[in-house]
Protein backbone atom coordinates (compact mmCIF):
# COMPACT_ATOMS: atom_id res chain seq x y z
CA UNK A 1 0.00 0.00 0.00
CA UNK A 2 2.66 2.68 0.88
CA UNK A 3 4.60 1.36 -2.52
CA UNK A 4 1.41 2.05 -4.59
CA UNK A 5 1.05 5.69 -2.48
CA UNK A 6 4.82 6.33 -3.21
CA UNK A 7 4.70 5.28 -7.21
CA UNK A 8 0.74 6.57 -8.00
CA UNK A 9 1.51 9.91 -9.18
CA UNK A 10 4.53 9.10 -11.46
CA UNK A 11 1.50 6.23 -12.69
CA UNK A 12 -0.78 8.79 -13.11
CA UNK A 13 1.37 11.71 -15.15
CA UNK A 14 3.02 9.06 -17.37
CA UNK A 15 -0.24 7.52 -18.24
CA UNK A 16 -1.87 10.83 -19.33
CA UNK A 17 1.33 11.83 -20.96
CA UNK A 18 1.20 8.41 -23.07
CA UNK A 19 -2.68 9.36 -23.72
CA UNK A 20 -2.22 12.36 -24.40
CA UNK A 21 0.86 11.44 -27.17
CA UNK A 22 -1.06 8.64 -28.59
CA UNK A 23 -4.91 11.09 -28.80
CA UNK A 24 -2.58 13.75 -30.40
CA UNK A 25 -1.03 10.89 -32.89
CA UNK A 26 -4.36 9.80 -33.57
CA UNK A 27 -5.84 12.71 -34.52
CA UNK A 28 -3.18 13.63 -37.18
CA UNK A 29 -3.05 10.85 -38.80
CA UNK A 30 -6.96 10.84 -38.63
CA UNK A 31 -6.65 14.31 -40.53
CA UNK A 32 -4.21 13.33 -42.71
CA UNK A 33 -6.38 10.00 -43.88
CA UNK A 34 -3.87 7.52 -42.34
CA UNK A 35 -5.45 6.46 -39.31
CA UNK A 36 -4.74 3.20 -39.43
CA UNK A 37 -1.53 3.39 -39.11
CA UNK A 38 -1.71 4.46 -35.58
CA UNK A 39 -2.28 0.58 -34.96
CA UNK A 40 0.79 -0.69 -36.82
CA UNK A 41 4.11 -2.39 -34.79
CA UNK A 42 5.89 0.54 -36.51
CA UNK A 43 3.83 3.32 -34.56
CA UNK A 44 3.91 1.39 -31.37
CA UNK A 45 8.03 1.22 -31.67
CA UNK A 46 8.04 4.64 -32.29
CA UNK A 47 5.62 5.46 -29.46
CA UNK A 48 7.82 2.87 -26.53
CA UNK A 49 10.87 4.34 -27.91
CA UNK A 50 9.30 7.93 -27.10
CA UNK A 51 7.98 6.97 -24.00
CA UNK A 52 11.64 5.51 -23.00
CA UNK A 53 13.13 8.82 -24.02
CA UNK A 54 10.83 10.99 -21.87
CA UNK A 55 10.88 9.09 -18.43
CA UNK A 56 14.80 8.18 -18.88
CA UNK A 57 15.80 12.22 -19.46
CA UNK A 58 13.81 13.12 -16.61
CA UNK A 59 14.47 10.55 -13.93
CA UNK A 60 17.86 10.78 -15.62
CA UNK A 61 18.44 14.36 -15.24
CA UNK A 62 16.31 14.27 -11.86
CA UNK A 63 19.38 11.94 -10.30
CA UNK A 64 22.05 14.03 -12.44
CA UNK A 65 21.35 16.88 -10.22
CA UNK A 66 21.66 15.00 -7.21
CA UNK A 67 25.07 14.24 -7.85
CA UNK A 68 26.12 17.55 -9.74
CA UNK A 69 23.21 20.27 -7.90
CA UNK A 70 22.57 23.45 -9.21
CA UNK A 71 23.08 25.07 -6.43
CA UNK A 72 26.84 23.89 -6.80
CA UNK A 73 29.47 24.30 -9.34
CA UNK A 74 27.22 26.17 -12.62
CA UNK A 75 29.68 25.42 -14.90
CA UNK A 76 30.37 21.67 -13.80
CA UNK A 77 26.18 21.72 -13.58
CA UNK A 78 25.79 23.43 -17.54
CA UNK A 79 28.44 20.85 -19.03
CA UNK A 80 27.01 17.76 -17.43
CA UNK A 81 23.85 19.22 -18.45
CA UNK A 82 24.95 19.52 -21.91
CA UNK A 83 26.40 16.38 -22.13
CA UNK A 84 23.46 14.30 -20.77
CA UNK A 85 20.74 15.54 -23.65
CA UNK A 86 23.51 15.27 -26.35
CA UNK A 87 24.89 11.65 -25.62
CA UNK A 88 20.39 11.05 -25.31
CA UNK A 89 19.56 12.70 -27.78
CA UNK A 90 21.86 10.61 -29.75
CA UNK A 91 21.55 7.44 -28.75
CA UNK A 92 17.56 7.79 -29.44
CA UNK A 93 18.23 9.47 -33.02
CA UNK A 94 20.09 6.20 -34.23
CA UNK A 95 17.44 3.94 -32.60
CA UNK A 96 14.37 5.97 -34.29
CA UNK A 97 16.28 5.92 -37.51
CA UNK A 98 19.12 3.34 -38.13
CA UNK A 99 17.18 0.61 -36.01
CA UNK A 100 13.69 1.57 -37.50
CA UNK A 101 14.37 1.04 -40.72
CA UNK A 102 16.65 -2.62 -39.80
CA UNK A 103 13.36 -3.61 -38.23
CA UNK A 104 10.80 -1.77 -40.43
CA UNK A 105 12.04 -1.55 -43.72
CA UNK A 106 15.79 -1.39 -45.56
CA UNK A 107 18.51 0.48 -45.27
CA UNK A 108 19.05 2.99 -47.94
CA UNK A 109 21.07 6.33 -48.26
CA UNK A 110 18.65 8.33 -47.17
CA UNK A 111 19.58 7.27 -43.38
CA UNK A 112 21.83 10.20 -42.65
CA UNK A 113 19.65 12.86 -43.86
CA UNK A 114 16.90 11.09 -41.64
CA UNK A 115 18.91 10.93 -38.73
CA UNK A 116 19.89 14.43 -39.34
CA UNK A 117 15.94 15.55 -39.60
CA UNK A 118 15.12 14.09 -36.06
CA UNK A 119 18.10 14.77 -34.03
CA UNK A 120 16.82 18.62 -33.79
CA UNK A 121 13.16 17.33 -32.52
CA UNK A 122 14.49 14.67 -30.38
CA UNK A 123 17.10 17.30 -28.34
CA UNK A 124 13.85 19.21 -28.03
CA UNK A 125 12.18 17.01 -26.70
CA UNK A 126 14.85 16.16 -24.28
CA UNK A 127 15.13 19.91 -23.39
CA UNK A 128 11.64 19.86 -21.99
CA UNK A 129 11.80 16.76 -20.11
CA UNK A 130 15.31 17.39 -18.71
CA UNK A 131 12.91 21.31 -17.71
CA UNK A 132 9.97 18.48 -16.28
CA UNK A 133 13.52 16.66 -14.47
CA UNK A 134 14.83 19.84 -13.27
CA UNK A 135 11.06 20.68 -11.86
CA UNK A 136 11.25 16.63 -10.50
CA UNK A 137 14.58 17.01 -8.61
CA UNK A 138 13.28 20.40 -7.10
CA UNK A 139 10.32 18.81 -5.53
CA UNK A 140 12.36 15.92 -4.08
CA UNK A 141 14.72 18.50 -2.72
CA UNK A 142 11.89 20.48 -1.26
CA UNK A 143 10.13 17.13 0.31
CA UNK A 144 13.59 15.53 1.53
CA UNK A 145 13.87 19.44 3.34
CA UNK A 146 10.45 19.10 4.93
CA UNK A 147 10.81 15.34 6.13
CA UNK A 148 14.21 16.89 8.09
CA UNK A 149 12.31 19.91 9.38
CA UNK A 150 9.30 18.05 10.85
CA UNK A 151 12.42 15.15 11.96
CA UNK A 152 14.22 17.86 13.98
CA UNK A 153 11.02 19.44 15.24
CA UNK A 154 9.76 16.19 16.09
CA UNK A 155 13.43 15.60 18.11
CA UNK A 156 13.38 18.84 19.84
CA UNK A 157 9.81 18.23 21.15
CA UNK A 158 10.23 14.81 22.64
CA UNK A 159 13.56 16.83 23.95
CA UNK A 160 11.41 19.31 25.57
CA UNK A 161 9.43 16.68 27.16
CA UNK A 162 11.94 14.83 28.54
CA UNK A 163 13.42 18.18 29.88
CA UNK A 164 10.51 19.23 31.20
CA UNK A 165 10.03 15.88 32.59
CA UNK A 166 13.63 16.24 34.55
CA UNK A 167 12.38 19.28 35.65
CA UNK A 168 9.26 18.01 37.19
CA UNK A 169 10.89 15.27 38.72
CA UNK A 170 13.95 16.73 40.64
CA UNK A 171 10.96 19.46 42.07
CA UNK A 172 9.52 16.67 43.93
CA UNK A 173 12.54 15.46 44.96
CA UNK A 174 13.69 18.40 46.77
CA UNK A 175 10.78 19.28 48.13
CA UNK A 176 10.36 15.72 49.87
CA UNK A 177 14.59 15.95 50.79
CA UNK A 178 13.38 19.39 52.18
CA UNK A 179 10.47 17.85 54.42
CA UNK A 180 12.79 14.79 55.32
CA UNK A 181 15.42 17.35 56.74
CA UNK A 182 12.90 19.26 58.69
CA UNK A 183 11.40 16.13 60.02
CA UNK A 184 14.79 14.75 60.88
CA UNK A 185 16.93 17.55 62.22
CA UNK A 186 15.06 17.28 65.48
CA UNK A 187 16.15 13.47 66.10
CA UNK A 188 19.77 13.14 64.61
CA UNK A 189 21.59 16.30 63.35
CA UNK A 190 23.65 14.00 61.53
CA UNK A 191 20.61 12.58 59.03
CA UNK A 192 19.46 16.09 59.23
CA UNK A 193 22.90 17.50 57.76
CA UNK A 194 23.17 14.24 55.12
CA UNK A 195 20.10 14.71 53.42
CA UNK A 196 20.98 18.69 53.03
CA UNK A 197 23.98 17.87 51.36
CA UNK A 198 21.95 15.01 49.30
CA UNK A 199 19.79 18.06 48.49
CA UNK A 200 22.41 20.05 47.51
CA UNK A 201 24.58 17.42 45.45
CA UNK A 202 21.53 16.60 43.51
CA UNK A 203 20.62 20.44 42.88
CA UNK A 204 24.12 20.77 41.22
CA UNK A 205 24.12 17.59 39.34
CA UNK A 206 21.08 18.94 37.15
CA UNK A 207 21.03 22.66 37.12
CA UNK A 208 24.30 24.03 37.55
CA UNK A 209 25.83 23.71 34.23
CA UNK A 210 25.74 27.25 32.02
CA UNK A 211 24.71 27.52 28.35
CA UNK A 212 28.18 25.78 27.20
CA UNK A 213 27.62 23.02 29.46
CA UNK A 214 30.55 24.34 31.88
CA UNK A 215 30.88 24.27 35.68
CA UNK A 216 32.96 26.64 38.00
CA UNK A 217 35.66 24.37 39.35
CA UNK A 218 35.21 25.45 42.65
CA UNK A 219 31.86 24.31 42.54
CA UNK A 220 32.84 21.14 41.43
CA UNK A 221 35.48 20.93 44.49
CA UNK A 222 32.20 22.07 46.50
CA UNK A 223 30.46 18.66 45.12
CA UNK A 224 33.69 16.77 46.45
CA UNK A 225 33.45 18.28 49.76
CA UNK A 226 29.97 17.50 49.97
CA UNK A 227 30.31 13.93 48.85
CA UNK A 228 33.09 13.06 51.11
CA UNK A 229 31.01 14.51 54.17
CA UNK A 230 28.50 12.26 53.46
CA UNK A 231 30.90 9.46 53.47
CA UNK A 232 32.55 10.44 56.83
CA UNK A 233 28.82 10.36 58.21
CA UNK A 234 28.32 6.81 56.35
CA UNK A 235 31.60 5.55 58.49
CA UNK A 236 31.15 7.38 61.67
CA UNK A 237 34.31 9.30 60.96
CA UNK A 238 36.15 5.94 60.94
CA UNK A 239 37.46 6.77 57.67
CA UNK A 240 40.53 9.62 57.70
CA UNK A 241 40.29 11.57 54.50
CA UNK A 242 42.66 14.38 53.24
CA UNK A 243 41.31 16.71 51.02
CA UNK A 244 44.08 19.83 49.46
CA UNK A 245 43.13 22.07 47.40
CA UNK A 246 45.96 24.37 45.83
CA UNK A 247 45.72 26.93 42.59
CA UNK A 248 42.68 29.12 41.86
CA UNK A 249 39.76 27.10 41.17
CA UNK A 250 37.39 30.11 41.33
CA UNK A 251 37.77 31.69 37.79
CA UNK A 252 38.38 27.51 36.11
CA UNK A 253 35.51 26.12 34.20
CA UNK A 254 35.48 22.51 33.98
CA UNK A 255 33.00 19.52 32.81
CA UNK A 256 30.60 18.78 35.63
CA UNK A 257 31.18 15.39 37.34
CA UNK A 258 34.16 14.68 35.58
CA UNK A 259 36.37 14.43 39.15
CA UNK A 260 33.60 12.48 41.02
CA UNK A 261 34.19 9.60 39.17
CA UNK A 262 37.49 9.19 40.36
CA UNK A 263 36.62 10.00 43.96
CA UNK A 264 33.91 7.54 44.08
CA UNK A 265 36.00 5.15 43.14
CA UNK A 266 38.92 5.87 46.13
CA UNK A 267 35.94 5.48 48.40
CA UNK A 268 34.66 1.84 46.76
CA UNK A 269 38.07 0.49 46.74
CA UNK A 270 39.16 1.89 50.66
CA UNK A 271 40.20 -0.77 53.01
CA UNK A 272 37.66 -1.50 55.62
CA UNK A 273 39.33 -3.22 58.23
CA UNK A 274 38.95 -2.35 62.27
CA UNK A 275 42.37 -3.55 63.12
CA UNK A 276 44.25 -0.69 60.45
CA UNK A 277 44.40 2.74 59.27
CA UNK A 278 41.44 3.41 56.93
CA UNK A 279 42.74 6.83 54.79
CA UNK A 280 42.04 8.50 51.67
CA UNK A 281 44.24 11.50 50.57
CA UNK A 282 42.83 13.73 47.48
CA UNK A 283 45.32 16.89 46.34
CA UNK A 284 44.10 18.81 43.38
CA UNK A 285 45.96 21.18 42.04
CA UNK A 286 45.84 23.89 39.49
CA UNK A 287 49.09 24.97 37.85
CA UNK A 288 49.39 28.18 35.58
CA UNK A 289 49.12 26.44 32.18
CA UNK A 290 45.43 25.56 33.08
CA UNK A 291 46.07 22.13 33.59
CA UNK A 292 44.57 20.35 36.87
CA UNK A 293 46.34 17.46 38.40
CA UNK A 294 44.45 15.27 40.78
CA UNK A 295 46.34 12.57 42.92
CA UNK A 296 43.95 9.94 44.83
CA UNK A 297 45.90 7.54 47.35
CA UNK A 298 43.97 5.28 49.76
CA UNK A 299 44.56 2.53 52.46
CA UNK A 300 43.22 -0.38 50.30
CA UNK A 301 46.98 -1.23 48.52
CA UNK A 302 48.72 2.18 50.24
CA UNK A 303 49.80 3.10 46.41
CA UNK A 304 48.41 5.56 44.04
CA UNK A 305 45.84 5.03 42.51
CA UNK A 306 45.68 7.73 39.87
CA UNK A 307 48.54 9.68 39.30
CA UNK A 308 48.80 13.05 38.19
CA UNK A 309 45.53 13.08 35.98
CA UNK A 310 45.76 15.97 33.44
CA UNK A 311 42.28 17.33 32.70
CA UNK A 312 41.73 20.42 30.61
CA UNK A 313 40.04 23.61 31.96
CA UNK A 314 38.77 26.70 30.17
Amino acid sequence: MNQWHKYKYHIFFWTFWGALLLLQDSISNYLQGRFEQTFTWHYFYWFVLHMVLVTGVTYGYAYLLKIVPYSGNKTKWLLSSLALQLSVTAVFSFFRTYVTELLFGSLSAEYLSSFLDYFPWLLRTSLVFMIVGFGYRILLDYFEEQKKRQTLEKMALVAELSSLKNQINPHFLYNTLSYLHAQAEPLSESLGEAILLLSDMMRYSLHDTDETGLVSLEKEVSHIKNFITIHQLRFGNKLAVEFTVEGNVTSKRILPLVLISFVENAFKHVSKGKTQQNFIKLDLKVDTEKVLHLHLENSHNAEKTNGNSGIGLK
